[in-house]
């Protein structure tokens, strides 16, 4: 259990706005994945929980604001084959004055079956940010 790299930042503009960092309302980040795996003895099936944990910071401000962010979870063979892919969506808040937030949401069960002569171990669960083909090209470009 990992988070996806190119998935694991994603900086949120003001809406119709250019991605200029004078534009920016807050950046968001996936920080860590921790999580547990409960296994067959075949080694051919586990359900897996996980807990992603996030930090979002912002410009200061007086100002109290709450955003949600999407977020995916994803059971993948290898590095190019996704198996399975779940969309989440957390909430969290700025309190007044405050320029960061740190945050977590738990996925209480994602399956992996594996299939033919694979094992459990075979597959990773990757959770990384939901971002819009814009976003990814910011990231990219700003070397994230």
């Amino acid at each position: 259990m990992t988070a996806l790299v190119d998935a694991s930042e994603a900086s949120i503009f003001v809406p119709g706005s250019s991605p200029d960092p004078s534009n920016l309302l807050y950046r968001v980040e996936v920080t860590r994945v921790k999580g547990d795996c409960d296994v067959d003895k075949k080694l051919t099936d586990a359900n897996v929980s996980l807990t992603v944990h996030f930090r979002a910071t912002r410009a200061p401000s007086g100002v109290a604001v709450e955003y949600n962010v999407p977020y995916f979870v994803a059971v993948t063979e290898g590095t190019d084959r996704v198996l399975a892919k779940k969309n989440f969506l957390v909430h969290f808040e700025f309190e007044p004055g405050h320029a960061t937030a740190e945050f977590s949401d738990t996925v209480a069960s994602v399956d992996v079956k594996s299939k033919g002569e694979k094992k459990s171990y075979d597959y990773q669960v990757l959770a990384g940010l939901q971002l819009t083909k814009e976003q990814l090209a910011y990231n990219r470009s700003q070397g994230h």
